[in-house]
């Protein structure tokens, strides 16, 4: 059960530092940085951070877990352009909590797939 948790909380972290680099770029370089950008943004940068997590340091994170729910948050957080003015710091303020509130809990929640990639790794290691 701890294992879970702490897959769990590295994933979740690891999906809202892609969240938080997609607003940053979406609040400083709006209309380049919107959409199907913002986006690949946040994906990119969940799973480059979950793969140092996991590789550079030994902590526990699912990269697919941190880049889907990154994929999800910054999908939601894109959509509240529609009722916020895109680029501005409210939107990057309320646009980034109402996709952390779609995205983090789909990152906790697909956590549990890094414990089968471990045990992958480990079985192949063995054999």
């Amino acid at each position: 059960m701890k294992l879970i948790l702490k897959y769990g909380g590295c994933s979740a972290v690891s999906a809202l530092v892609g969240l938080t680099c997609a607003m940053i770029v979406g609040r400083l370089w709006w209309p380049p940085g919107a959409a199907l950008t913002l986006i690949g943004i946040g994906l990119v940068t969940a799973a480059c951070f979950a793969r140092l997590l996991t590789f550079r340091f030994n902590w526990p994170a699912s990269i697919i877990a941190s880049a889907i729910g990154a994929m999800i948050a910054c999908f939601f957080a894109g959509a509240t352009a529609e009722v916020l003015p895109p680029g501005s710091t409210e939107w990057m303020v309320k646009g980034g909590l109402y996709g952390a509130c779609f995205g983090l809990p789909v990152a906790i929640l697909l956590a549990p797939l890094g414990l089968i990639e471990d045990r992958r790794r480990d079985r192949d290691a063995m054999s």
